[in-house]
């Protein structure tokens, strides 16, 4: 006997007014995630859902901060100076193929490099030029490199060394009292290898402009604008390391403040290629070497004392100044070279 489907009732009855119960039970509209995030932010927490934190109950200090160890970037640093000189290296390339083809074409009546090596303008010309090439290659790429200007990288402060020029003028002429004691201990080679640049009055006056205007600029920004803080910095950077201190903050202007150890071994390790750089042309001459070491050690200590690189490029210009001063009272005013 088959149950036709009227027959089936259910096991629980069916509600009466299911339509009424689902409108009841629907919400009236779709919620607003933004309104609700709202709401809960300026919603007001009770003293009693706030998390309870004894330490501020008992009114503890709060933990001290830990300094940390991470080293400041410091520039210009050793792979800096490393680069400046990669870019005299290129400079030097350029100045000597520049040679060759004066030699080439007999410029200037130039037929071999001995004959060029004793020509002041072409000597004094090719060593302008590696600077120049260097220089021009290191303004944009140290400037993006450190995200800063140059010159202020390198701490030239000209405002500083303006400010200080009567002492800075003073520190010179210290240093030219002392080659004349320095030439009275050990006296200076009769014929040295730069006497033979000194052939004409034009020549003369060549190596004057050029030794008190280009030569202690470039000589400057590449011992005192790059290795002296550069080797400082390391100095202080291994010393960090190996005692476990903490690194030295930059100043207000994002330069690196050295150490006293760090500035005295810095400016006694680069005085020694200062010197040695000048060396043929003082004939290895003992006396004149000595005097650029200490020569090179003063500035070194105008440049850390004053923060100004164009401190001790102004004292290294005044120092060759007087130098050539002296040379032109000595010869009456360069006509009379065989005085020296």
């Amino acid at each position: 006997m088959t149950r036709s489907p009227d027959n089936y009732t259910l096991p629980f009855p069916e509600p009466e007014n299911e339509p009424e119960l689902v409108a009841a039970t629907a919400p009236a509209s779709e919620p607003d995630p933004a309104r609700q995030a709202a709401e809960f932010q300026t919603a007001e927490v009770s003293p009693i859902d706030a998390p309870y934190d004894l330490e501020t109950a008992l009114g503890a200090p709060p933990e001290p901060e830990i300094p940390t160890r991470r080293s400041p970037a410091r520039i210009p640093s050793l792979l800096d100076a490393v680069f400046f000189g990669l870019l005299l290296v290129i400079g030097f390339a350029v100045s000597t193929g520049a040679l060759a083809l004066a030699l080439h074409i007999h410029l200037f009546g130039l037929r071999n490099f001995a004959q060029a090596q004793s020509n002041t303008a072409v000597a004094l010309g090719t060593e302008l030029i590696i600077y120049l090439v260097a220089l021009l290659g290191a303004v944009p790429f140290f400037r993006t490199s450190w995200n800063r200007d140059f010159f202020s990288g390198l701490q030239w402060h000209a405002g500083t060394a303006f400010r200080l020029s009567w002492r800075l003028g003073i520190a010179a002429i210290l240093c030219n009292l002392l080659a004349i004691l320095v030439d009275q201990i050990v006296p200076y080679p009769a014929h040295a290898p730069i006497d033979k640049l000194f052939s004409t009055q034009t020549d003369a006056w060549l190596l004057f402009i050029f030794g008190v205007t280009v030569a202690p600029f470039f000589e400057e920004m590449i011992f005192r604008g790059f290795l002296l803080p550069a080797v400082a910095s390391a100095w202080d950077w291994c010393m960090e390391r190996v005692t476990g201190t903490v690194p030295r903050p930059l100043d207000h202007e994002g330069n690196p403040q050295w150490s006293r150890a760090a500035m005295t071994a810095a400016a006694m390790l680069i005085s020694a290629p200062f010197a040695m750089m000048h060396a043929e042309q003082v004939n290895q001459s003992l006396g004149p070497l000595i005097l650029l070491y200490f020569v090179s050690l003063a500035l070194c200590t105008v440049r850390f004392a004053t923060r100004s690189l164009a401190a001790s490029t102004l004292t290294h210009s005044a120092y060759n100044f007087i130098l050539f001063a002296m040379m032109f009272i000595q010869t009456d005013g360069f006509r009379h070279l065989d005085k020296m």
